[in-house]
């Protein structure tokens, strides 16, 4: 029974106690005291506007109003932030014993300023006004209640008596103005700090959702001191993201600046980077490098190794993030590369068009908005859809949305290609191309890129292009230029030209010593009119169109055998129908027409002679069977009508 007792009342004694300690503790003195100690750490004024209580449930404190918290001295844009509620905790033992000790501070509803000038300060960087106060007393108690000279401590000296265990930030907004650059604002944003002990790390969780899809960063800080004495410290970090992470490891400080590793691991590089604000990839996404992050706001990469789209590239890049898109120079380089269509595309492009169509989906160039600068390119192969190519070195550079593409090297089918290709999307999407090729194999070539394989040789080309549109169906369907070609010995399957001028038309294959051509394009359709092609015993020209958008043709070949006053046999061969599957016939109606021209041409002559004789004709000088026919028919009326008439 006495123990009981002995419990009871020790259990009384503590609940008057603290009822004591409640009621005997002044508000106004706690917030007055973690006033002072934020303006002896960071020079800046914390106010508190309203009334002031006391909380002794969870945290022992105080609560207040509205509190906002003082802005850097060149900012002319009000508070840093300020909060609709404050929670203040302090230490109970510490309490008891007469020591006001801030452990908890929370904030409800904060709205936060975060200001970068042109010249590179930011109204975050605490360390440039640090007061001259020692061992977190105001400097009101130092000297008694008045005012005297005090020397300048560090930062970690005035941290000596603090302690706090838990920073606690709930549904922030928070509003980022670049003076010089872009501006951004979140809400929703939470933030939860500890840092038990001064002399150690602080760990923070951060969560937001700035892009629609959550994000939540965990960072281990091992000198927070060191940050707010505008130093660095080694840092962890941790990002979760839309199915992906990140991590760095090494020493960041406040400025901003950081150097250390970073490490990208997404299974969904779409959804990962969605959540961040950006987007372009499909499919795993894998990065890793050494990252720099100066105070002039410059990234750099070294060692970087980007895996992405089934392709793994190493990168060099330097990236100016002043300004109002970052400015990157890179080097980017790959053994392979490989870019194909994802899955799903042909089957959506049968249902929408004809099956020889191109895609009409939307063409999504929005990346050429996302920075400016100079990317310089290198690969051993690539693949690009099913057209390979082999060595390839080029250059891109980005102003403005607007990519060119410069290629100083690129082998292809045997061949070597060289030239520029421009994309355009400032005002919707256009593109422009001046290309030159030579030696290019033709039936590799044709097959890849239209389906074509019946044309053999190696040719030479160039061809100027320019078009505009939102899928690739609209920028065939539009596109305008101009072009040449020449190839050297060759040969045209599924028809033989020798065999058909003797009658034979049950195909084969020609062989032909040459053949050149130029052509123009305009509204998709490219149009030829001087095909001209040597053979060994005839030769042939060509004209007709060829529908880039359409994927059609109409051409119209025409062979022919040379004899001592010029061709001696015609025999036009017709080319139309689908890229894939054309027909080719032999226009024989056409063939008997012009073989026979002289002929008929005689026999018309000698028919027209013996009606003249018939009819007594006398013609003039120059003058046609027909028109003295119809002189001989108006003497013979007016004879009719004078006889008619009486006349003579």
């Amino acid at each position: 029974m006495k123990v009981i007792r002995g419990l009871v009342a020790a259990v009384l004694i503590l609940a008057i106690g603290a009822v004591v300690l409640v009621v005997a503790l002044p508000g106004e003195k706690i917030a007055k005291l973690a006033a002072d100690q934020v303006k002896a750490m960071t020079g800046r004024e914390l106010v508190f506007e309203g009334k002031v209580g006391i909380s002794w449930y969870p945290v022992l404190g105080v609560t207040t109003e509205k509190v906002s918290f003082g802005n850097a001295a060149w900012s002319e844009r009000g508070p840093m932030f300020t909060a609709d509620k404050a929670v203040i905790g302090v230490d109970v033992m510490a309490a008891i014993g007469g020591e006001i000790r801030v452990k908890n501070v929370e904030l409800v509803a904060p709205e936060v300023l975060l200001e970068k000038t042109t010249d590179g300060r930011v109204n975050w960087d605490l360390s440039d006004g640090t007061s001259p106060v020692v061992s977190g007393q105001s400097a009101e108690a130092q000297t008694g209640g008045e005012s005297a000279p005090t020397s300048v401590t560090s930062t970690a000296s005035q941290f000596e008596s603090f302690a706090l265990e838990r920073l606690v930030i709930s549904d922030a907004q928070v509003r980022y103005i670049d003076h010089g650059g872009a501006r951004q604002e979140l809400s929703g944003v939470s933030l939860a700090m500890t840092w038990p002990d001064v002399g150690g790390a602080a760990d923070v969780v951060i969560e937001a959702s700035p892009f629609g899809a959550p994000i939540q960063l965990d960072a281990v800080v091992a000198a927070p001191l060191a940050l707010i004495d505008g130093d660095v410290s080694a840092v962890e970090l941790a990002v979760q993201a839309g199915g992906g992470s990140a991590r760095f490891e090494g020493r960041a400080g406040i400025a901003p600046e950081a150097s250390g590793k970073l490490a990208v691991s997404a299974s969904d590089a779409a959804a990962f980077l969605a959540a961040l604000g950006t987007g372009g990839l499909e499919g795993p996404l894998a990065v890793q490098g050494d990252v720099t992050l100066t105070r002039a706001g410059v990234v750099s990469v070294r060692g970087g190794r980007v895996t992405a789209l089934g392709n793994d590239l190493t990168v060099l890049a330097d990236v100016d993030l002043n300004g109002v898109r970052p400015k990157v120079t890179a080097q980017v380089a790959t053994q392979a590369l490989r870019l194909v269509e994802k899955e799903g595309d042909e089957s959506s492009q049968s249902v929408e068009a004809a099956p020889v169509g191109w895609s009409k989906e939307p063409i999504d160039a929005s990346a050429l908005g996302l920075v400016d600068g100079t990317i310089s390119f290198a690969a051993e192969a690539m693949d690009l859809n099913g057209i390979a190519f082999g060595k390839t070195r080029a250059t891109v550079k980005i102003d403005r949305a607007r990519a060119v593409a410069r290629i100083q090297e690129m082998e292809a089918y045997e061949g070597a290609v060289t030239g520029l290709f421009v994309a355009n999307n400032r005002n919707g999407l256009s593109v422009r191309g001046d290309l030159k090729v030579s030696q290019i194999a033709l039936q590799p070539f044709l097959a890849a890129t239209a389906d074509l394989d019946k044309f053999t040789g190696t040719a030479d080309f160039e061809s100027r292009f320019l078009s505009s549109g939102e899928t690739l169906d609209a920028i065939m369907n539009n596109m305008s230029g101009d072009g040449r070609v020449e190839v050297g010995r060759g040969t045209i399957e599924g028809i033989d030209l020798d065999k058909l001028l003797r009658g034979d038309v049950t195909g084969g294959t020609t062989v032909f010593n040459s053949m050149v051509a130029s052509w123009t394009i305009a509204d998709g359709v490219l149009s030829n009119r001087d095909l001209l092609m040597k053979l060994s015993r005839l030769s042939a020209t060509g004209k007709g169109t060829v529908g880039l958008g359409l994927r059609t043709i109409d051409y119209v070949f025409s062979p022919q055998l040379n004899g001592p006053d010029g061709p001696s046999l015609i025999v036009p061969v017709k080319i139309k129908g689908s890229w894939s599957n054309p027909s080719v016939v032999p226009d024989l109606e056409a063939a008997v027409k012009r073989s026979f021209d002289k002929e008929i041409k005689a026999v018309e002559d000698e028919a027209k002679q013996k009606l003249e004789k018939e009819l007594g004709l006398e013609k003039k000088e120059g003058q046609s069977t027909e028109d003295a026919i119809k002189d001989k028919l108006e003497k013979e009326a007016l004879r009719g009508l004078q006889n008619l008439l009486g006349g003579n």
